[in-house]
């Protein structure tokens, strides 16, 4: 990858119990991987729970159930290419494993956040 390609991480830290937190995220890393930003997003905490397959489908971002579901910004941000990751300790705290995840690009640790962290030209924490 050229040294001239911006990269920018968005960290995912709250899930299922604050939906409306969830979609912002997926919609900034959507609008900077169009901006032609190398783009990832580490999902940990219970951000982990998003990611759960059957999850996005039924998420409602607004409260009372209308609106776009998570699935529709989950699907745009893929369009656009943008990579998700999942922090190891956070699938035994959302009691999964990579198998009961939608698609992901991997796994990663502690060491591996701080790298993308410090590499990355734009980090925002959700």
């Amino acid at each position: 990858m050229s040294e001239d390609v911006k990269k920018a991480v968005y960290m995912q830290t709250t899930g299922v119990e604050a939906p409306h937190r969830s979609a912002s995220p997926f919609f900034l890393a959507t609008t900077a991987a169009l901006m032609d930003y190398d783009v990832s997003m580490v999902f940990t905490v219970t951000g982990t729970s998003l990611l759960k397959k059957g999850v996005a489908e039924s998420l409602r971002i607004k409260e009372g159930g209308e609106g776009a579901t998570l699935d529709f910004f989950i699907e745009q941000a893929r369009e656009a290419g943008v990579k998700f990751y999942v922090c190891a300790p956070s699938l035994d705290l959302n009691d999964c494993t990579v198998d009961d995840l939608i698609e992901i690009e991997g796994v990663v640790g502690g060491t591996a956040v701080n790298e993308m962290a410090a590499e990355a030209d734009i980090f925002v924490t959700f």
